[in-house]
């Protein structure tokens, strides 16, 4: 009975120290380790008229997005075309995106 606790033990202790050697390899080679420069992202130009408001769609995550206007002066979501299909839960009759 004895030798089996005296053996638990000992496992315990050399699984624990095996794992804090492998914790610390893992940290001290990625504090060292050089990241690549960060690459700035890529700009679009904004059409004239575009606002920001937030799309109540599940395609846009319910996320502020850049509303562009249209002809018959409404405005729409610029990731409309990956919305479902002509459903859109935003209403778009006032400038405001909302009934007056």
């Amino acid at each position: 009975m004895t030798r089996d606790l005296i053996t638990i033990a000992l496992g315990l202790g050399v699984g624990c120290w095996f794992i804090a050697l492998l914790k610390l390899a893992r940290t001290a080679g990625a504090r060292h380790a050089q990241h690549p420069a960060a690459r700035p992202g890529s700009f679009r130009p904004v059409v004239e008229g575009t606002v920001w408001r937030p799309c109540h769609d599940t395609a846009c995550g319910h996320m502020t997005t850049r509303w562009l206007p249209g002809p018959d002066g409404t405005y729409r979501c610029e990731r409309a075309a990956g919305h479902r299909g002509a459903v859109h839960l935003t209403r778009t009759t006032t400038e405001e995106g909302r009934d007056a």
